[in-house]
């Protein structure tokens, strides 16, 4: 099967020029190049501007558009190190030309400035206002949502035994004795989520770096130390919402602030999700918005919900697209070790990632579709 790079190398009918982009060059442009030349054009539409700082004193500091380009080509060409990126720019005069830069910037430079974009949410302003213009107007036929382990180097915040599965206990049965006062029951976290806003849902949850575990498809419990990556797709795979939290954290209390984060960008029908997201406030809440939730069953004791019909059982395979999506993250765009350390800076990292598999997937499905048809 061949990559979206494959399909996207030879686009050049996407830049409305008559000449070959190798003419530009000093070096020879590969597929790979071209690739990122035309997704670099869709994602750099939806950057926000970067305000000046230089006020005349003192040496002009780099530019920031070719430093959050060199960002993108480093999760475009797997690029795993800040020294590794420096390194390709100062080899690769073709990519380095594509940047904008003159001068290569120092280590420093670099991770001054990845602090700097992830404080200000930089690839989620990108996310969403690429999703909002090409996804407007569009009805959306399913959403499949999912997480993904991200193991990263930090020091967490709980240990391996906070996180592994207990046997389930059961508070005392029958009333209370004479004079005895039981306390009553708190709200659960999803029931407060309800009325919260989608920004204060995700707050409530931990973001910091923790140990985590899940059960694997042959039934073993793993354990990892970093974050998880949520996310929600279409049935084309384009990633519309992206939520980084603590890899301690249980898909079903992301469920509901995802879904408000979504449907503020996009009209979907139904919303597919597995077993970890089957709890009734999620169900709720989705039903109550018009839409239909479609959630694999979580096997409890005393479960009278009858099966998942076959129409419904038809529809969640089509969950598999955000499983593939994962896959797609981890084998090309994401690093094989996250490094960089703290909540905003591996969020700007992973989301980064992000950006580029969902411009890369609306330029297969959406602009150079139409290209065709009108050529």
């Amino acid at each position: 099967m061949k990559s979206i790079t494959e399909i996207l190398g030879g686009a050049q009918i996407l830049f409305g020029i008559s000449f070959d982009l190798q003419d530009v060059f000093e070096e020879y442009l590969t597929e790979h190049h071209r690739a990122f030349l035309v997704m670099l054009r869709v994602i750099e539409e939806h950057l926000p501007a970067f305000k000046k700082k230089y006020r005349g004193r003192g040496r002009r500091p780099h530019e920031d558009y070719p430093i959050i380009r060199a960002y993108i080509a480093k999760a475009f060409f797997s690029i795993e190190t800040t020294a590794d990126l420096i390194h390709r720019l100062q080899s690769d005069s073709s990519l380095r030309r594509i940047c904008g830069f003159t001068t290569i910037p120092s280590a420093s430079t670099f991770s001054r400035r990845l602090k700097r974009f992830a404080k200000h949410h930089i690839m989620e302003q990108v996310l969403y206002r690429m999703v909002r213009d090409y996804l407007s107007g569009r009805l959306v036929g399913h959403i499949s949502r999912d997480s993904t382990a991200i193991p990263t180097r930090e020091k967490p915040v709980n240990t391996k035994k906070d996180v592994a599965p207990k046997k389930k206990t059961t508070g005392k049965r029958g009333r209370p004795k004479k004079g005895e006062v039981r306390e009553g029951k708190e709200p659960t976290l999803l029931q407060k989520q309800v009325s919260l806003s989608s920004a204060e849902g995700i707050g409530n949850l931990n973001t910091r770096c923790s140990w985590g575990c899940k059960k694997n498809s042959q039934g073993n419990i793993q354990f990892w130390k970093g974050y998880k990556l949520h996310l929600d797709v279409t049935d084309t795979g384009i990633p519309v919402t992206a939520v980084v939290t603590g890899a301690n954290v249980h898909d079903s209390q992301t469920a509901i602030p995802m879904e408000k984060l979504t449907e503020r960008n996009i009209t979907h029908l139904y919303s597919l999700m597995d077993a970890a997201y089957d709890a009734k406030e999620v169900h709720r809440y989705i039903t109550e918005k018009g839409r239909v939730a479609i959630i694999d069953r979580n096997k409890r004791r005393n479960d009278s919900r009858e099966p998942l019909d076959p129409a419904a059982k038809e529809r969640l395979r089509i969950r598999s697209t955000v499983e593939r999506s994962n896959a797609h993250l981890k084998d090309w765009l994401l690093p094989s070790k996250v490094l960089v350390r703290g909540y905003e800076k591996v969020t700007f990292t992973l989301l980064t990632g992000v950006v580029c598999l969902s411009a890369l997937k609306i330029l297969q499905y959406y602009i150079w579709p139409s290209l065709e048809a009108a050529a």
